[in-house]
Formats: C-alpha cells, structure tokens, sequence
C-alpha cells in the first residue's frame, strides 16, 4: 500500500529529462589558517601575552610560598593543640611553637637585621606595623607563649589558644613586607 503512495508524489520521468541533471557539488572547506598577517600578528600577541600572565603568576606563587609553609605548620599545631587537651607538657609545646612560627615567617621576607633581634614591646610594636592585628591579650599571650615556664604556658585556656591561633593566622595570610 505504501508503494502506490510514493509514486503519486514523484511523477514518473517518462522523457528521460531528468537524467543528464546532477547534485550541486559542495563548497571546499574553510580553511583555519590565517588569510592575512594581521591574524598572524593578533595570535603571536596573544601569545606573548599569555606568556607574560604565566610568568606573572608564577612568580607571585613563589613568592608566597612562605606563606602557604607558614599556614601549613600552623594548621599542625592547632592539630596538635586539638590532640593534647590533657598532656600540659605537649601543649605547652604547641603553644611555644606559634611565636617562633611567627618570628620565621617574619625573618622569610624582612631582612636579618631588622627582626632577628627584637624581643619584647619592639617585637609586639612590629608585628602591629605589619598589620598585625593582635590585640593586648594576644600580645600577652604571645609574649607568655615565648618566655614563660611550660606548666603557665600550658594553663592558657582553649578559648585563648583559638583566639591566639586564629590572630596568627590573620597575620601570616596579610601581612606586609616593611621597606
């Protein structure tokens, strides 16, 4: 049944017309090489460009590799912190650790000379300088943290402890190398 009603659609070519006519052949295909220098110049400078954003890029992530070393310890002393609520010995070592994180981070980026000796109100007064954002009872904190006997070090409570941690971490993540 289907057969008869494909014929009524398509006449039969009974003069022989339609033989000699063929398809429309298809259009080359387009080519992606640039027709003109322009193109060529545009591409070349966009590579170099890219080259540039690359080399840039690269750059400041070596730069702050200290940084990222610094977060990373710090991320393993509050681990550590975290692990030792009860042996006072090992939290007091924890807790010694972060002013000395602090005084390496600072040494990475500020010349010798200008860090390694200050201790102190001139060590609290440069961390504020480089936008430390370290209040009195953190300044305390770190100062007992330094040089205080382990078991007074070991009663800093954990409320201080994060509070101490996270100011060190501001500090670590955003502060500026004095000129």
């Amino acid at each position: 049944m289907s057969a008869p009603a494909v014929s009524a659609l398509a006449p039969p070519d009974t003069s022989g017309q339609l033989q000699p006519l063929q398809e429309l052949p298809l259009p080359q295909a387009v080519s992606y090489v640039p027709q003109t220098i322009g193109w060529v110049f545009v591409g070349f400078l966009l590579l170099v460009l890219l080259a540039v954003a690359s080399g840039l890029v690269w750059r400041r992530r070596k730069k702050q590799r200290y940084r990222r070393v610094a977060l990373a310890e710090l991320a393993s002393i509050e681990a550590r912190l975290a692990a030792t609520q009860t042996d006072s010995t090992q939290r007091a070592s924890a807790l010694a650790a972060i002013p000395s994180l602090i005084k390496r981070t600072s040494l990475a980026v500020t010349p010798r000379e200008q860090v390694a000796a200050l201790t102190g109100d001139a060590w609290l007064a440069f961390l504020q300088r480089t936008q430390g954002c370290f209040d009195a009872r953190s300044e305390a904190l770190l100062a007992l943290a330094s040089y205080a006997p382990p078991d007074q070090v070991a009663a800093i409570s954990g409320d201080e402890a994060a509070t101490l941690i996270n100011h060190t971490r501001d500090w670590i993540e955003h502060h500026h190398v004095e000129v």
